[in-house]
């Protein structure tokens, strides 16, 4: 089993609930000039600034794609794959129908301590805490924005 890296889960763990609480609807409503795509690499590649070199990562497969499903506007972000537990296949900032404040959530990547299974969890966050809503389908992004669409409806 692999280590936990530090860039992957502080910027999917720490950088962008950060965002989704500070700039939600901007980040929803006003795309970046550049495109998802550019901003969030220049966000990795800041924070990787305040890490140690050696705990530096590249950012391949990094992607965000505004999206909307059911009255659901999100901003859904591919992570580089994720090697260890609680790291993040997906995150999304998710403003819900009707909704001034957006949410956020992420796919998370997990490891039975029973039998080493390998699994996905859907992780969230409110009032600062990270929540874990339970086991969740295959790491692709439709499962992704489903399993966010039915939390969203319960709350």
């Amino acid at each position: 089993m692999h280590e936990l890296r530090q860039h992957h889960y502080g910027f999917a763990h720490g950088i962008l609930p950060q965002m989704a609480t500070t700039m939600g609807p901007r980040l929803l409503d006003e795309p970046p000039p550049r495109g998802y795509d550019a901003a969030l690499a220049a966000i990795w590649d800041g924070y990787g600034e305040s890490l140690p070199e050696e705990a530096r990562l590249d950012r391949p497969g990094l992607a965000g794609q505004l999206m909307e499903r059911d009255g659901h506007r999100m901003l859904v972000v591919t992570l580089p794959p994720p090697t260890a537990p609680a790291e993040a296949y997906f995150a999304a900032v998710v403003r819900a129908p009707g909704a001034a404040a957006c949410r956020y959530f992420t796919l998370e990547h997990t490891v039975s301590p029973i039998d080493g299974a390998e699994g996905t969890v859907l992780g969230g966050w409110a009032d600062g805490s990270h929540l874990n809503y339970g086991s969740s389908g295959p790491a692709t992004v439709e499962n992704f924005v489903a399993a966010i669409v039915l939390q969203s409806g319960q709350g």
